[in-house]
């Protein structure tokens, strides 16, 4: 959940005035009790890593329920070592400690002693430590499950301990870290230049960032993910061939290298001229061609509905909307302290940065994840609808089928097909496929809950297969439901656009330009 990943991160690393220790007290309390923290998360991870190593080198013939259990406690442990390093800030007093450790001499305006460059990263540091150090473990865990063939053929050598580390890296850097580094850029440039800060110029840089980013962060996928073009051969000429059947343009295949350990496919860029699909090493592999041509159409599918596109819309505005309720809350309560004398307690003064990004970040939780999960589904149908044949009674495809340009049917076998491949993923990643309606126990309970919250963005592969096997018995449910993602969208977006200009004319253009 790289977009909830990047508000926490961001969010420890505001102006807060963080709690000192809750138990004990003083500064090497904190650092202890972080410590501490660190340990126990690093100690679960080598207790997983050991117990797959020792179980696989005794019962190698129970690989396949190694590699499920390992898959399934390293995910609860993600939330474990997240919550572990919240702890560390808001109650062991280690946030408090790094705000009041790493500082320079000099003082700021009101003589209180000024935050070092970037030190902001120092909070959210505890975090950084169990993850880095997390990956060094788990790479001797994945090396013992790549070797009994679990995460791809033998034959394939997996990655050296520095090539793994250096992959986690750079997607870690890309996803979650780059926006968090831009924020905490920003805060420093106004920290110590004030006046460059509070130009037009710097505002407007600053605003420009934003498309900048999002037209041309695809030209920086290729390098900092190692991806390499699809080189030629089969798999090549197939997509190529459909990506015409389809109309679909976009600058290249690529192929992620990630030594059998995800079998994924995704597509990234706006425009044509700077949008590429990008398959794993393992979806290549794992794949028959009838599945990874629906896979591809998925993909496809998300250019097409202009879901990229609108995701981008929906944040930004998501985001002005949110400067500009913030400004009036800020506007109505100086009106109301100049009309009455009243002063903020300073609890409010040291917290109030902090409830923006909550609220953004469950905003983004609730309403974005819906949106998304409508989106998924809609881009599942069109992968159906581009292995479809125009018989909508179709029983089978053979080499004589005919499929019509530009997706325009949808049969039986094409769902059929793309729900088949739609498991077959699932399965290879480890995410549960079956038990709607058995009775929960309370530990099966926690884990649908953990499988939910990382399905936040997709739903899970059942639902999504139910709603898609649906369509054959009830083909106007396709109608329907295309109708109303189309309302859901254009609704989202004309709400948002009508709610800024009613905020901007309330607190005022140029104020609002000024503080976003």
């Amino acid at each position: 959940m790289p977009i909830l990943l990047v508000f926490s991160l961001t969010a420890a690393c505001l102006p807060v005035k963080w709690p000192a220790p809750l138990v004990g007290g003083g500064e090497r309390t904190a650092v202890g009790l972080t410590i501490v923290s660190i340990g126990v998360a690093l100690g679960a991870a080598y207790a997983l890593r050991r117990w797959v190593i020792r179980t696989l080198g005794r019962e190698p013939y129970r690989r396949a329920e190694v590699a499920s259990v390992y898959s399934r406690l390293r995910r609860t442990l993600f939330f474990v070592n997240f919550g572990l390093a919240v702890l560390c800030v808001l109650v062991f007093g280690w946030g408090w400690f790094a705000r009041r450790t790493f500082v320079l001499e000099q003082a700021d305006g009101d003589g209180q002693p000024l935050l070092a460059p970037f030190a902001e990263l120092a909070v959210p540091l505890p975090y950084f430590i169990i993850l880095f150090a997390s990956w060094t473990i788990y790479y001797d865990a994945e090396s013992a499950l790549h070797r009994t063939g679990i995460l791809g053929p033998v034959a394939r050598p997996f990655w050296s301990r520095g090539q793994y580390l250096l992959n986690q890296l750079r997607q870690f850097l890309l996803l979650i870290l780059l926006p968090v580094l831009l924020f905490v850029a920003q805060q420093t440039v106004a920290r110590f230049a004030p006046e460059v800060a509070q130009s037009d110029g710097y505002r407007f840089g600053t605003l420009a960032t934003i498309p900048v980013l999002l037209l041309f962060l695809p030209l920086l996928v290729k390098p900092l993910l190692g991806l390499r073009p699809l080189p030629p051969g089969p798999t090549r000429e197939r997509l190529e061939a459909l990506a015409r059947r389809l109309h679909f343009r976009c600058n290249d295949f690529l192929l992620w290298p990630t030594h059998g350990a995800t079998a994924n496919a995704l597509i990234v860029g706006l425009l044509p001229r700077v949008r590429y699909v990008i398959f794993t090493d393992r979806i290549l592999e794992e794949l028959p061609p009838d599945e990874l041509d629906a896979v591809f159409g998925h993909e496809v599918g998300h250019a097409k509905h202009g879901h990229i596109w609108l995701y981008a819309a929906f944040l930004v505005l998501s985001v002005a909307v949110l400067t500009a309720v913030l400004l009036l809350v800020g506007q109505c309560l100086d009106e109301y302290t100049r009309r009455t004398g009243w002063q903020p307690p300073a609890w409010v003064q040291d917290w109030i940065s902090l409830p923006p990004i909550v609220l953004m970040g469950a905003y983004i939780f609730f309403v974005f994840g819906y949106l998304s999960r409508r989106c998924e589904r809609q881009a599942d149908v069109y992968g159906c609808r581009a292995i479809s044949c125009g018989n909508a009674n179709c029983t089978g495809h053979d080499a004589t089928t005919t499929y019509p340009e530009r997706a325009r049917g949808l049969c039986p076998t094409g769902i059929r097909t793309f729900v088949r491949a739609l498991e077959r993923v699932g399965s290879v990643n480890e995410q549960p496929q079956s038990g709607a309606g058995r009775r929960r126990s309370g530990g099966s309970r926690i884990r649908a809950l953990l499988g939910w919250l990382r399905a936040w963005q997709h739903s899970t592969v059942p639902r999504r297969v139910d709603f898609l096997l649906s369509l054959i018995e009830d083909p106007d449910r396709e109608r329907r439901f295309q109708r109303s993602v189309r309302a859901l969208g254009w609704g989202l977006i004309l709400a948002l656009a009508g709610v800024l200009y009613a905020l901007g004319e309330l607190v005022g253009w140029r104020e609002f330009l000024e503080t976003l």
